[in-house]
């Protein structure tokens, strides 16, 4: 195995717009979203004590319990092999996971407070160590309270798990924020990534008073871990270009600033009655110039299953063709496409039926997602559409 890792350059996860689903509005069937880039503005303790944090979520997450839900963050593309995301103050879980083509390894290299010290890839005894020695659901507090690399691996299944579980039995939580350092060691991309964090709201609003932001206009909290020097030297390799600047694009003029685009917009409207099978409309909208760049392009609808919905240990995904559901059992997702290889447009209206009614989905708290294939032949995740 090659290694990903080079000079040190871990970019923010929050620096990706967070696109989150809103409560369907009462009488309506068409949701709207809500995008926000920075820590500051996705997660400014706003709202109604106890009952609204962040983005707007129309109803109290924990009434009255002083703890609640942030709004999961999902859909992240992230090419950069070095990411990092921020843990704030009064935080009692924390959730975080991606999704890999099945039978596929991949290593990762976790630190909490700082830059995790290792590069190169781990061995294959390491490899299997990491896999028959995982404990996720204690993850989150062994991560918070050990001061060293913490190895995660891929173990062939489709779902990732990062981290889990709670920071103690009590229910306590974080006393200060520090970022989560996360360094991929080897394997191809994941689809995406995912997470959610539980907090205490009183020590939360708290700690976010103190922060110190940075100067971005998408603000981030100050970065303050210190360099460290990798103890193991890395492997010469032709070094991996990145599909997407290793560094946010910051506008030159700060004034009202436009968060960052992702090619192509999705609405969605559901267009069955209730009691009936969950149908849904689905418009894709693209630039002239994308369509342009690409004479024919690929369209997924995946159903995701998360972990303890219902009776599932782990996460688990369906990908929705016209006629069924299947699963990916080979890394080419073209099998499993809701439409591959069609004629672009500038407009493209899919139109999937669900098979089971909304209350059934519900009931094991599925979550639709979409996207497509971009024009230059990547795949762009669109996140959760319902």
């Amino acid at each position: 195995m090659s290694t990903f890792a080079q000079a040190a350059n871990f970019v923010s996860m929050h620096q990706s717009a967070h696109r989150i689903a809103l409560s369907l509005p009462s009488g309506s069937s068409s949701y709207t979203f809500d995008t926000k880039v920075g820590f500051k503005e996705q997660y400014a303790p706003t709202g109604v004590t106890g009952c609204a944090i962040g983005f707007g979520t129309g109803g109290c997450a924990f009434p009255g319990g002083g703890s609640l839900s942030l709004p999961e963050f999902t859909g992240f593309q992230m090419q950069n092999k070095e990411f990092k995301i921020f843990i704030p103050a009064g935080t009692r879980s924390f959730l975080f996971s991606g999704y890999a083509a099945q039978s596929t390894q991949s290593a990762f290299v976790l630190r909490y407070g700082k830059e995790p010290t290792r590069v190169a890839p781990l061995s294959g005894a390491e490899y299997q160590d990491a896999q028959t020695g995982e404990r996720i659901d204690s993850s989150f507090t062994r991560l918070v309270n050990e001061d060293v690399d913490h190895f995660v691996v891929h173990d062939g299944g489709g779902t990732l798990r990062f981290v889990g579980g709670q920071l103690d039995a009590n229910r306590s939580s974080t006393d200060q924020g520090k970022w989560l350092y996360v360094r991929q060691l080897s394997g191809a991309g994941l689809y995406d990534y995912q997470g959610a964090l539980d907090v205490d709201m009183p020590k939360y609003a708290a700690g976010y008073a103190k922060i110190s932001w940075t100067t971005s206009p998408f603000p981030d909290p100050v970065d303050a871990a210190s360099p460290t020097t990798p103890t193991t030297p890395t492997t010469p390799t032709t070094p991996t270009t990145p599909t997407i600047p290793t560094t946010p694009t910051i506008p030159t003029i700060p004034t009202t600033p436009t968060a960052p685009t992702t090619p192509g917009s999705v609405t969605t409207n559901v267009v069955s009655t209730a009691g009936q099978p969950l149908k849904l409309d689905i418009t894709l909208t693209q630039t002239t110039a994308d369509v342009a760049a690409s004479e024919k392009t690929s369209v997924w609808i995946a159903a995701r299953i998360p972990a303890n919905g219902l009776f599932f240990t782990t996460d688990v995904w369906f990908f929705r063709k016209v006629d069924s559901w299947v699963q990916l059992g080979l890394p080419n997702p073209e099998t499993v496409a809701y439409s591959s290889q069609i004629t672009n447009a500038g407009t493209l209206k899919f139109t999937p039926t669900m098979d089971l009614t909304a209350d059934d989905l519900r009931a094991f708290n599925v979550e639709i997602y979409f996207g497509f294939k971009n024009s230059n032949g990547s795949f762009v995740n669109k996140g959760k559409i319902w």
